[in-house]
């Protein structure tokens, strides 16, 4: 009896490949797109691509709408981390409650045995590992991923670089209409810069104080949420000659804390 694998389809290149792959290595193949933003006419040109994969394939296209969870567990958690001065990572938040979270269980749902993605990793059913592609690695994004899930996650572009997966593509016609589309964002419902989305939420155009380490003020700086710790351009230190760079961040004050290097 065939294995059973639900592909997380994005609608690109990368991930119509690993359907085909997998269809081809003997697995029982469906598809699911994930919904998680609100973006307008985004998801249904995006699913309209699966869609036409699927057909091709002669699989099941499921569309699945996480789109309160993503608000609840990445958005939220965005937003809320820059307000307390930290500096979030909601891709790797996503991965893990989300794309390898809701996914994982929506196909133990339709009884699928394993999950699969078009991510440029490796995985040994233990551990997370760099991807042959060094440019597309994503090893990082996918470090918290639950242990509990690894053994269940099959990433078959781990072994191929991103040019010989374009070049593969070119030999299925009905995959010509999404060869030109752009990769994904880093960050996927931030439009140009993480600043607009919190411009939403809270004031990103309070000046504040520079401070260094004694407290002293020595200079200005365009608002607490436009730094994190390391950045040293952005804020202004009186009669400073050397780099300084941002030590500390006090979002109470909306002070930043900087010194030399």
């Amino acid at each position: 009896m065939k294995k059973k694998v639900l592909v997380g389809m994005s609608g690109g290149i990368d991930s119509s490949v690993v359907a085909i792959l997998l269809q081809k290595a003997g697995y029982e193949v469906e598809g699911v797109y994930m919904k998680l933003h609100d973006k307008p006419n985004y998801h249904e040109e995006n699913f309209s691509k699966v869609e036409q994969v699927a057909l091709n394939l002669g699989i099941k296209a499921h569309f699945l709408d996480l789109s309160k969870e993503f608000k609840t567990e990445v958005y939220d958690y965005f937003v809320y981390s820059y307000k307390e001065g930290l500096t979030p990572n909601p891709c790797i938040m996503c991965n893990r409650n989300i794309k390898f979270g809701k996914m994982f269980e929506f196909a133990k749902s339709i009884g699928a045995d394993m999950i699969a993605t078009g991510h440029y990793v490796k995985c040994d059913g233990k551990s997370i590992f760099e991807g042959v592609d060094k440019s597309k690695d994503q090893s990082y994004f996918l470090a918290h991923i639950d242990k509990a899930v690894l053994p269940k996650i099959l990433f078959p572009l781990g072994e191929w670089v991103k040019e010989d997966v374009k070049e593969y593509a070119k030999n299925y016609d009905f995959l010509s209409r999404i060869s030109s589309s752009n990769e994904s964002l880093e960050i996927c419902f931030v439009e140009n810069t993480y600043l607009e989305v919190l411009a939403k939420h809270m004031d990103v155009d309070m000046e504040g104080k520079t401070i260094d380490s004694s407290g002293k003020v020595v200079g200005t700086h365009k608002g607490y949420m436009h730094y994190t710790i390391g950045k040293r351009r952005g804020f202004f230190v009186n009669g400073a000659h050397d780099p300084h760079f941002v030590l500390d961040i006090k979002p109470e004050s909306n002070q930043i804390v900087v010194g030399k290097k």
